[in-house]
């Protein structure tokens, strides 16, 4: 009686930390304390495309703060696209998602920016680059000539009676800026622009950065946007300079030297494009900018204020999906816990089929299921030859363990082969877990039969498939992101359940011709 009082008072602390907790937050989350001149922005990208066949891959250049701005959250929305680990090019943060299947996809990128005309959240830093790098940003590349004549000609007119390699750069941002007349109905390669002396802003920037590249000052372009509010936002392209150890912007549509204003925000170094996609169809994207009210720990760097350690959007995006994924598994596991403690399914191993709806997440279930199927068969017939051997376990286990990769490998092969998975990752079981399931189902087999293990091994399927489509919900996922102590009820629910004394479903209908008896005995559920 003692514990279960004290269980039902644990499960009412548990409840009311966790009111408490959400209330903290969505207060937080309302606070608005602005210091004198800063603004608070949410840029939004809506990307939509056709993907013909499984595998294409769309890249995203994810917004990067200065001197005056920073991102302090981003999220990112997506169905049937997975993430991709890339490093960062040219400094560029860049998200690649690949297309699971073919069909038309939608994604929306938010990023919330915190603006300030005087904080420089970001000094700059010194670059060291490679005699490689430096080769790339003075080589000449199509939309960007540096040996073309009439590049060459202009520089010429250009380097008339100047000393060194600033006044050099001056002299061309002057020339792109005053003598380079904007129109955006106009050509926007660097030779058309230096040829007709009018051009795009784009076609301004290119004109720079190919002049200073034959000047053997290395330039990159740089896209950003504009951080004002809009419905329509469209990418800004500016200039950057290397100049002693720093990179210096220039942006000559607007007249910019050397330091840009606080609402200028990079998005992709050495590039024009926010958003590319390769073989992609009807790729159209779309941003928006607009003004929000800013919580008031948002204003405070990331890593200076306590608040960012429960923070958990405030993350890189290319987190969030690996967080979302272990915020969910709680939630697997609980469904396993209500499979197993009132239903009655036995499964191989506590938490083997939260961990085996862990690797369906990363590929299609249908292969998942294949290959664990065939490494299974496999495993079985090992295990069963290694009896006769008399091994210990540890080396018994060891001997699967390789075998099972082995197995995995050739699967990838396989697969890649007959081009039915995007990705190796679509095989990629614990495998450990793997080689703990071939030994307990062949020790199953041989102490209950094989019927018996049979049905273990589907009741550990089904309640995989179970988790499997718990750890799928990106509503879920998101809303935990952002209110992860919703999982103290989890745990509520988790202490309320190892309470119960009562009969389990599938008891109920192993007993069901003493139905009669049983219902009349059967005891309540108790806490």
């Amino acid at each position: 009686m003692h514990g279960r009082q004290t269980a039902r008072w644990v499960i009412v602390a548990i409840c009311a930390a966790g009111v408490i907790a959400v209330a903290l937050r969505l207060w937080s989350r309302h606070e608005i304390a602005m210091t004198q001149g800063d603004s608070v922005w949410r840029l939004v990208y809506n990307v939509s495309f056709r993907a013909p066949e499984p595998g294409m891959r769309l890249r995203v250049a994810i917004p990067d703060g200065g001197p005056h701005s920073r991102i302090f959250r981003e999220d990112l929305r997506y169905t049937g696209l997975k993430t991709e680990k890339m490093r960062s090019a040219a400094e560029t943060r860049e998200l690649s998602v690949v297309t699971q299947r073919d069909g038309e996809f939608h994604l929306e990128a938010r990023f919330d920016i915190h603006v300030s005309p005087r904080t420089r959240f970001r000094d700059r830093v010194d670059a060291r680059l490679t005699a490689e790098q430096r080769a790339g940003y003075l080589k000449g590349v199509r939309t960007i000539p540096v040996r073309n004549a009439i590049v060459r000609r202009r520089l010429r007119e250009l380097q008339n009676g100047v000393t060194n390699k600033t006044a050099l750069v001056d002299r061309i941002f002057e020339f792109c800026h005053r003598r380079i007349a904007g129109d955006e109905d106009g050509p926007d390669d660097a030779v058309t622009v230096l040829e007709q002396q009018r051009g795009t802003s784009l076609g301004r920037a290119r004109a720079m950065a190919s002049l200073c590249r034959a000047g053997k000052a290395p330039a990159r372009l740089v896209t950003g946007f504009l951080v004002q509010e809009t419905a329509a936002a469209q990418p800004h392209v500016w200039v950057e300079v290397l100049a002693d150890g720093q990179w210096e912007p220039f942006d000559p549509d607007n007249g910019y030297a050397r330091d840009l204003p606080a609402d200028f925000l990079p998005a992709r170094y050495n590039g024009t494009e926010a958003v590319r996609g390769h073989g992609l169809q009807e790729l159209s994207s779309q941003f928006s900018i607009t003004a929000i009210p800013p919580p008031g720990y948002a204003l405070a760097r990331r890593g200076q204020h306590l608040t960012d350690l429960v923070d958990l959007a405030s993350l890189p995006v290319e987190m969030h999906e690996v967080v979302i994924l272990l915020l969910l598994m709680p939630l697997g596991a609980l469904v396993t816990a209500v499979l197993r403690t009132l239903v009655g399914i036995r499964t191989f191993g506590t938490f083997t089929p939260v961990l085996m709806a862990l690797s369906f997440v990363y590929a299609d279930w249908q292969t998942g299921l294949a290959v664990f199927a065939v490494v299974l068969v496999l495993g079985f017939a090992t295990r069963a030859l290694l009896d006769r051997l008399k091994l210990l376990l540890v080396p018994r286990l060891s001997v699967i363990l390789t075998l099972v990769i082995v197995c995995l490998v050739f699967a990838v092969s396989l697969l890649d082969y007959l081009d039915l998975t995007p990705g190796a990752d679509a095989v990629l079981f614990p495998m450990v877990i793997l080689t703990m399931i071939i030994e307990r189902f062949y020790v199953s087999t041989e102490e209950d039969g094989l019927g018996s293990s049979l049905q273990v091994m589907a009741g550990t399927l089904l309640v995989g498939m179970c988790c499997y489509f718990v750890l799928q919900g990106e509503a879920v996922g998101r809303l935990l992101l952002h209110y992860p102590e919703l999982h103290l009820f989890t745990l509520a629910v988790l202490v309320m359940m190892g309470r119960y004394t009562g009969y389990r479903l599938t008891e109920l209908w192993r007993f069901r011709d003493f139905s009669p008896t049983f219902t009349s005995e059967t005891p309540s559920a108790t806490m």
